[in-house]
């Protein structure tokens, strides 16, 4: 896997920040401290990152925004000479967005910064985002694709009105918004579409927007603040997507109170001494790029930004959610269950070369990750799981246990109120919220099953800490034997074939070296299409053209609606570009579930025995897969979040940058 660089550890210390009237001055303490820790995040090459992380688009692309949003020029940040602008002249990966996002991101980033969208560093970034618009309006697949498209087309003085006619086709039962059609609404997104309806002329008392509005009032945390959507906390970039929204109607946001409390002040909150924000109460994940999300918010600023723009006039609603103000007291970790008199203290080392004592047997399991709830539910521990993530959905008796927080985005406080005795935490939780879940005197173990073998190893660490080693010899043991059945058959092939496993598009994903998924190609007998690439890479549509491999693997990631086509798979199967290569000439594009090629849990050997039924269908008669003319409909969002789960978790810093 991947490395992924730890957060910056921060120590939860009170930081108390004074209220200011909304919306910030750029000369408010606030503001300027948030730039001074903006500014420190800038490379050599103009770009914003973390300090020992490399420059990328999305931090940066925030970074110019909040550098915009409080009237300064981008062009006079500069490091050895060079500009924040000059980043996005020079960077591979910023001049030339493959995504349909990242090319609205681009549109609307130039208009920002007073340049010429039509004609920027030798591209007419607007025209080639035009040319991703349908008929219908709406750009890519997705309603995040389409937002997007309208804030760049805005930005370039472009009509979008057919574009805005398909996003208010979009809007769900609830007057929010998915990620894509059909899609669970969440805060983030439906935030995002206000501001690009409002962007491209709409009114805040147009129904769309109205009932848009209506389902941010009734999604108001109990702090205030908002989440992304699931059992998630309340978070920084949550917070600033809807006060740009509700500044963006003409509202202010101070004025929707929940126990009161108001986004505003919670975002203010989580502003730390250094001047950076807080991810979550006890996250600061990417601090960089949290700070660059505030500062807009925190001034009213929509996106979007272009300059000149004013600050909306705002106006308090004249209706508020409000509660009563409820009860708080300290996190407290429950006494563990009473252990049988049998149980003898065992020491286990996990992954992270941590040494751990369980002093008592489990009684009360909580699982911060989908491979690690199966593994307990394999070894027969699921009576005793209390608490699992939003993306747990095997086996079905996952479903029903409380939830968590996201793999990503584990809610803290709902980890304490499960009062665990063992916690069974991942490499996608982030060193921070482990280390802080032992801060607050919880037994935790971590996992990261990096390759086949270690799924077995960390199946054997769970078995020792729950007094189930003897099951766990028995299933890694079963699980041994299959893996062997494979690679008996493979071992002496001469025909290797070339695969590609893809996990999304716009852009286009694969698995690279040093992924569970290039391990199961090579011991399924095949040899990755890619393999320069390091961990999960975006690859631009012409290499992939011009690698043209034998195999194309795909994640599932189901359409939403009655259709129910499988969207990654028919984006290569219909893609005009795509129609000479091998693998579609050929029939061999074939989908797997992701949940089983994603996850380092007891059902990756099964994923392994259907990889090698793609590559070599003669030798796996039995189990060979026949690539599908039309997709059988995936089961709903599990397996799309499971894709989901695994960009969050293995390109933590893109997403979030």
């Amino acid at each position: 896997m991947k490395p992924i660089a730890p957060c910056i550890f921060l120590l939860c210390v009170a930081w108390i920040s004074v209220a200011a009237a909304y919306p910030y001055e750029t000369t408010d303490s606030a503001i300027q401290n948030g730039l001074d820790s903006i500014r420190s995040c800038q490379h050599d090459d103009g770009g914003f990152a973390e300090a020992g992380r490399s420059t990328n688009p999305g931090t940066s692309w925030f970074a110019v925004m909040a550098i915009v949003a409080a009237g300064e020029d981008p062009h006079e940040w500069t490091v050895n000479g060079t500009s924040a602008i000059d980043y996005w002249k020079s960077a591979e990966d910023a001049v030339k967005p493959e995504g349909t996002a990242e090319l609205g991101k681009m549109v609307t980033l130039v208009a920002a910064a007073g340049e010429d969208p039509h004609a920027f560093n030798g591209h007419d970034y607007a025209a080639e985002l035009k040319e991703r618009m349908k008929s219908d309006g709406q750009f890519g697949d997705f309603v995040y694709t389409t937002y997007w498209g309208v804030f760049g087309l805005v930005s370039a003085g472009e009509d979008v009105s057919t574009s805005v006619d398909w996003l208010k086709s979009q809007q769900n039962e609830d007057g929010g918004y998915g990620w894509m059609p059909g899609a669970e609404s969440d805060s983030d997104d439906t935030a995002a579409v206000i501001m690009a309806l409002i962007a491209a002329g709409e009114e805040a008392t147009t129904p769309a927007v109205a009932d848009a509005l209506d389902y941010l009032r009734a999604h108001q945390m109990d702090d205030g603040g908002f989440n992304y959507g699931g059992s998630s906390s309340s978070n920084a970039a949550s917070a600033a997507w809807v006060i740009q929204a509700i500044a963006g109607a003409g509202e202010d946001p101070q004025g929707w109170s929940k126990n009161g409390k108001n986004a505003v002040s919670t975002l203010a909150d989580l502003q730390q001494p250094d001047g950076s924000f807080l991810w979550t109460t006890y996250t600061a994940d990417n601090p960089c790029g949290m700070t660059a999300r505030a500062i807009p918010a925190l001034l009213g600023k929509p996106y979007p930004i272009l300059p000149g723009q004013k600050t909306p006039e705002l106006s308090v609603p004249k209706t508020s959610v409000e509660t009563a103000p409820e009860a708080t007291t300290a996190p407290q970790t429950a006494a563990s269950t009473a252990a049988p008199v049998a149980w003898k203290p065992v020491t286990v080392t996990d992954d992270f070369g941590e040494t751990i004592t369980i002093a008592q047997e489990p009684q009360r399991i909580v699982s911060l990750a989908p491979a690690n709830t199966e593994i307990l539910f394999a070894l027969g521990l699921g009576d005793r799981v209390v608490g699992v993530t939003d993306y747990c959905n095997y086996p079905e008796e996952a479903k029903e246990k409380e939830k968590i927080g996201g793999y990503s985005t584990v809610n803290i406080e709902r980890v304490v109120a499960a009062r665990p005795d063992l916690v069974v935490a991942a490499y996608g939780n982030t060193e921070e919220v482990v280390d802080h879940l032992k801060n607050l005197g919880l037994t935790v173990i971590a996992l990261n099953p990096d390759s086949v073998t270690g799924t077995l190893r960390d199946i054997r660490i769970v078995g020792e800490a729950t007094g189930t080693g003897d099951r766990a010899a028995e299933l890694t043991g079963s699980m041994e034997a299959r893996i062997d059945a494979v690679t008996e058959k493979t071992k002496n092939m001469t025909d290797s074939p070339t695969v590609v496993h893809a996990v999304w598009y716009d852009p286009i994903w694969v698995s690279g070296n040093n992924t569970f998924q290039n391990e199961l190609v090579t011991l399924a007998g095949g040899t990755n299409a890619f393999p320069d690439l390091e961990g999960w890479q975006i690859v631009t549509m012409e290499r992939f053209i011009t690698t043209d491999p034998d195999v194309i693997i795909v994640n599932s990631g189901t359409g939403m609606g009655e259709e129910g086509n499988d969207l990654i798979y028919r984006y290569f199967m219909d893609e005009p570009r795509f129609k000479n290569m091998k693998a579609i000439k050929n029939g061999r594009v074939y989908i797997i579930d992701s949940d089983i090629i994603d996850r380092g849990g007891p059902r990756l050997v099964g994923a392994l025995e259907e990889v090698a039924a793609d590559i070599h269908p003669d030798l796996f008669p039995a189990a060979a897969a026949t690539a599908p003319t039309t997709a059988a409909a995936s089961p709903g969002f599990g397996t799309v979040a499971g894709t989901a789960a695994l960009l969050g978790a293995c390109i933590l810093l893109r997403r979030r940058g």
